[in-house]
């Protein structure tokens, strides 16, 4: 089951960490999966052409996904206007991307939060947004 977009903001909402809703909320946005979302870096991201390059996606495939108005704002908000080096959502290790069970974990957390009883996986953010 996929979550309707009446759902999706209230269950972001109760995700508590501000680095675990920005990535979550990338997953949804662009409609990535987990794995592209955690080797996201700041360059991938190019707010002119308001486009996301994903590198070595599915089927180890370059692509480029939509990066929306509002996705480029939360990014700002987020991580400055200048945004970070290295990765951008890094892990608890310096220089390391963010862990993908720290994510799912993270989802299963706000999953319980909300009240909202379908699963609820970082990849069926991605198939939401569709």
């Amino acid at each position: 089951m996929v979550l309707s977009p009446e759902e999706v903001p209230h269950f972001l909402g109760c995700v508590g960490s501000t680095k675990h809703r920005a990535i979550l909320t990338t997953c949804y946005a662009a409609g990535l999966r987990i794995s592209e979302a955690i080797h996201l870096k700041p360059a991938h991201i190019d707010g002119q052409r308001m486009v996301i390059q994903v590198e070595q996606g599915k089927g180890q495939k370059d692509r480029y996904v939509m990066l929306s108005p509002k996705l480029l704002e939360r990014f700002v908000a987020t991580f400055g206007p200048c945004g970070r080096k290295g990765w951008l959502f890094e892990g608890d290790v310096s220089g390391q991307p963010i862990n993908r069970s720290s994510v799912e974990l993270a989802c299963q957390k706000a999953r319980r939060l909300s009240g909202i009883r379908k699963p609820i996986t970082p990849h069926s953010l991605s198939h939401a947004s569709a």
